[in-house]
């Protein structure tokens, strides 16, 4: 009897190599020539893509992904604080563009002291839309939740509103790089002073997290009055120009600097008295300050607050 072999022993071990080595170049090829399409005709999402090992397969379309629902995330306002009878901006703000029909976002208020428009709609293409946050004048502070809702999303943000009760000093700081507006205010008799040197009135207020530090005066020799000061000169500025009113400022991330781009004020009330330790029975005022990209704006009412030292220069009153 003549013994057979099996039949994977009768197989050339070498030919089954060049088998599979030959394999392996048709489908190397066929990658390679898939991306040198690409690259000469441009890739997007429905070129066509080779399904088989051979540069002669089939071929098939790959869809493109699906665009990604467009959802409210927050509602701002900004700054989040002022006095009562003010305005701030508002926005809503959505996760992608808002599709063709644009995104509709139903606002409210929790207080009627506060009034919002009862829609806002983000218009197809755009993440975000702006609206005006009104106030009304009111006898006692208060902080009121202002509502976003849209397609089963709901989110909410918070304004205070603030009453002018002297003394105290309230500020505004804009970065100038697309942050939000910084609102800070002391009050209260026991971190205030005020003094009058000449015809400069400086007043301060001082706590644990937070300072300020102010002085006005008008141009050199005129007394300080009711009115309003443009192109006030800096502090730092050297040499002073006599003929120019003075407004500097320190205070929570802004110091004024030797050449501002804006510098102004205006006095409402001043009532001075002309001793000699600087006594500020009343200053009332408003100013606003830019260098380089950071503004701040700010009110000052003092009243009857102790003088910060005594320097003996006599005030100028009016």
């Amino acid at each position: 009897m003549i013994a057979v072999a099996p039949l994977e022993s009768r197989v050339d071990k070498r030919s089954q190599v060049g088998v599979d080595a030959v394999l392996r170049y048709a489908f190397i090829r066929t990658v390679a020539t898939a991306a040198l399409v690409c690259l000469s005709s441009g890739c997007n999402s429905r070129t066509h893509v080779i399904d088989s090992t051979t540069p002669t397969g089939p071929s098939s379309v790959v869809d493109a992904p699906p665009v990604p629902a467009s959802v409210l995330v927050s509602v701002t306002v900004d700054p989040s604080a002022v006095f009562s009878g003010g305005s701030v901006a508002g926005r809503v703000q959505l996760s992608f563009p808002a599709p063709a029909q644009g995104v509709t976002v139903a606002l409210s208020a929790s207080n009627p002291a506060v009034s919002v428009p009862a829609t806002i709609t983000v218009p197809a293409g755009a993440e975000s839309a702006s609206f005006v946050v009104t106030t009304r004048p009111l006898e006692s502070e208060i902080t009121v939740s202002i509502a976003a809702s849209a397609t089963n999303r709901f989110t909410q943000t918070s304004l205070a509103l603030w009453i002018r009760t002297p003394p105290y000093i309230a500020t505004w700081v804009d970065p100038g790089n697309g942050q939000r507006i910084s609102a800070q205010r002391l009050t209260g008799p026991s971190v205030h002073r005020a003094q009058c040197y000449g015809n400069t009135i400086a007043v301060g207020a001082f706590a644990t997290s937070l300072s300020y530090s102010l002085a006005f005066s008008a141009r050199q020799g005129a007394p300080l009055v009711a009115g309003t000061y443009e192109n006030a000169q800096s502090g730092f500025a050297f040499p002073r120009d006599p003929s120019l009113p003075l407004l500097d400022v320190s205070a929570s991330g802004f110091s004024s600097c030797s050449r501002p781009s804006l510098s102004r004020f205006g006095v409402s009330q001043v009532e001075v008295v002309p001793d000699r330790i600087g006594t500020v029975r009343r200053f009332i005022a408003a100013f606003e300050q830019q260098c380089g990209v950071v503004t701040i704006r700010g009110e000052v009412a003092a009243v009857d607050v102790p003088p910060t030292n005594t320097s003996g220069d006599r005030c100028i009153g009016p």
